[in-house]
C-alpha cells in the first residue's frame, strides 16, 4: 500500500463531458480547472454523477487519466473504479493507480442485489489486489442494496479499506457508523441534501454532485462548523437546498450538466437514455436557471429590447448561456407557457405579453366584462405593470373561487414583481407593457401554499420564455423527442 491518504474538504463528483469519440478532453480539463479554482480540494472522476454506468471500460480509463493529468498535483484524485464485476473493478483500480490516483472510490456491486457475504468478498478481493487505498461507496438508491452499519463494521477491518462515502441520506445508519468508527476510518457524506447534518455529526468531508457547481459553499459550510458558527452553516445549506434537491432527484449528472452549461462551463448533454424533458423536466430545467440566478451564478450582460423605433438596453440581464438572445427584436406580442408542480395543486400558465398600444389593448378593454363562454378576467390591483388575470377553468365553488382569485392571482402578482426585480423586464419598459395571464387551478386543489408556490414559479418561467422567444418552432423541433403535453399521455 502507498502512502496514507487523508480526505479533506469537498470533492465534486465530476460530470463527464462527452463527444462522438468518447470523453471530451478539452471540456473535461476546463471543468476540472473551474472546480479547483472554485475551491474543490479534490476531484472524483467516474462516479455516479459522471455517468460511469454509461461508459465503456476504455472511456473510464481515459477519464481517470485525464483527471490525474489535469489535476497536476494541485489536488488529489479519488478515482471511481466501481463495477458490478469484481475483476473489472480490480483492473480499473490498478489502472487508476498507474495514472496517479490517490485512492479509489468503489461502489457496492449493483443491479443483482448481492448478499452481505458477496459484498464483503467483493471488496476484500479488490483491496487485496490494489496498490492504492479503497473508499467504499454506499448508494442504495441505485445499487438496490443498502450497506448497514454492521457490514461497514466488518469492511473497515479489511487492510486497504480506509473509508466510506455514504450517499444513502439515511442519517440513522450514518450516525451509527460515525459513533462506532475508529479515528483512522474516514467517512464522507455523498448526499447533497443532508450535507450539513452529516458534516455536523462528524463526517470528514463531502463528495457531492452539486460541488461541480459551487464547491466553495461547502468549504464555507465546513469552516463555519469548525469555528462553531452553526447559524452561518445553516444559512449556506438553506441557500442551496432547493437546487441540490433538483440535482439529486432529477437525473443527477443531467441536471448538473444543465446548470454548468447555463453558467458558461460547457459540458454537453448526458448520454442516453437520459433526456432533458423527461427525468429532468422542462419545468425543473427552468427552475435550475432561476435558482442559479438567485445565487448570482448566472453571468449578466447586455440585452437590447426593441419597440418600434425605440431601443432599450438592459445592462444586467441574467444571460443563461445558450438560452438568452442578445436582442429582443419585437415587443408587440409574445407568448409563454409553463407547467409546474403536480397533483391537484399543479399550475399551468399560458400568458401573452406585449406593448399597450398593440393587440394587448383588447385584453385591457375586456378585463372585468362578463362574456358568454369565457371566464371572467380582471386587472390585478397594485401592480405598476398592467396585468390581466383570467382562470382557464370554470369556477365550481366558493373555495375554488378563493383559490383562483385570491391565492393564484396573488401568485401571479408576486411573480410579475419578482420578474421586474430580476431585471427580466427592465424598469424602463414597465409602463409600456401589458401581461395577460391565463391560469389553471384544479377545482379539487386544497393546499393554498402549494397553489401559490407552483403558480409563482410557473409565471416566472413563462415570462422568461415569452421574452426570450423560447417556445418557437426551432425549439419545438429540437425537443421533439422528449415533447410532452402537460395533460396528455402521448407526445
Amino acid at each position: 500500500m502507498t502512502a496514507e491518504y487523508r480526505f479533506k474538504g469537498v470533492y465534486p463528483a465530476l460530470v463527464t463531458p462527452f463527444d462522438k469519440n468518447g470523453v471530451n478532453e478539452k471540456q473535461y480539463r476546463n471543468l476540472i480547472d473551474f472546480t479547483i479554482k472554485s475551491g474543490a480540494t479534490g476531484i472524483v472522476p467516474c462516479g455516479t454523477t459522471g455517468e460511469f454506468t454509461s461508459m465503456r471500460f476504455e472511456e473510464k480509463e481515459e477519464a481517470i487519466r485525464i483527471a490525474c493529468k489535469a489535476a497536476k498535483g494541485r489536488v488529489p484524485v479519488l478515482a471511481g473504479t466501481g463495477h458490478a464485476y469484481t475483476n473489472d473493478a480490480i483492473k480499473l483500480t490498478r489502472r487508476a493507480a498507474e495514472f496517479g490516483a490517490a485512492a479509489a472510490l468503489i461502489v457496492s456491486p449493483y443491479f443483482l442485489k448481492p448478499s452481505n457475504k458477496e459484498i464483503y468478498e467483493h471488496f476484500e478481493k479488490i483491496a487485496n489486489n490494489s496498490d492504492i487505498p479503497i473508499i467504499v461507496y454506499n448508494i442504495p438508491q441505485v445499487t438496490g442494496v443498502p450497506m448497514h452499519w454492521t457490514l461497514i463494521d466488518g469492511l473497515r477491518d479489511i487492510d486497504g479499506i480506509i473509508g466510506l462515502k455514504d450517499s444513502s441520506g439515511d442519517l440513522v445508519n450514518l450516525t451509527t457508523i460515525l459513533v462506532r468508527k475508529p479515528e483512522n476510518f474516514q467517512v464522507m457524506v455523498g448526499h447533497d441534501e443532508v450535507a450539513l447534518p452529516a458534516l455536523a455529526s462528524g463526517c470528514n468531508g463531502a463528495i457531492l454532485a452539486s460541488a461541480n457547481v459551487f464547491p466553495d459553499r461547502y468549504i464555507r459550510m465546513q469552516t463555519a462548523l469548525a469555528t462553531g458558527d452553526l447559524k452561518e452553516a445553516r444559512i449556506i445549506q438553506r441557500s442551496i437546498q432547493k437546487i441540490v434537491r433538483i440535482f439529486v432527484n432529477n437525473g443527477g449528472g443531467l441536471a448538473v450538466k444543465a446548470a454548468l452549461n447555463m453558467m458558461g462551463v460547457p459540458v454537453g448533454l448526458a448520454r442516453r437514455p437520459l433526456l432533458i424533458g423527461d427525468i429532468l423536466g422542462y419545468d425543473m430545467h427552468d427552475e435550475i436557471r432561476t435558482c442559479l440566478e438567485d445565487l448570482q451564478m448566472i453571468p449578466r450582460g447586455i440585452v437590447t429590447f426593441k419597440m418600434g423605433n425605440r431601443s432599450i438596453e438592459s445592462e444586467t440581464y441574467p444571460k443563461a448561456v445558450g438560452m438568452v438572445p442578445d436582442v429582443i427584436p419585437d415587443l408587440t406580442l409574445m407568448h409563454g407557457e409553463a407547467l409546474f408542480g403536480g397533483g391537484n395543486e399543479v399550475a399551468h400558465v399560458d400568458l401573452i405579453l406585449g406593448i399597450r398600444d398593440g393587440p394587448m389593448r383588447v385584453a385591457i378593454r375586456n378585463a372585468g366584462k362578463v362574456t358568454e363562454d369565457t371566464h371572467q378576467s380582471n386587472i390585478i390591483k397594485d401592480l405598476e405593470l398592467i396585468t390581466v388575470f383570467a382562470p382557464t377553468v370554470t369556477i365550481t365553488s366558493e373555495d375554488h373561487k378563493k383559490m383562483v382569485y385570491d391565492v393564484a392571482q396573488r401568485a401571479v402578482a408576486d411573480a410579475v414583481r419578482r420578474t421586474i426585480t430580476d431585471n427580466i423586464i427592465p424598469e424602463e419598459l414597465v409602463r409600456d407593457l401589458v401581461i395577460a395571464a391565463n391560469v389553471f387551478v384544479h377545482p379539487s386543489a386544497v393546499n393554498k401554499t402549494r397553489v401559490h408556490i407552483n403558480n409563482f414559479i410557473a409565471v416566472r418561467h413563462a415570462l422568461r420564455r415569452a421574452i426570450e422567444s423560447r417556445q418557437g418552432v426551432d425549439e419545438i423541433i429540437a425537443r421533439k423527442e422528449s415533447a410532452r403535453h402537460p395533460f396528455a399521455y402521448n407526445p
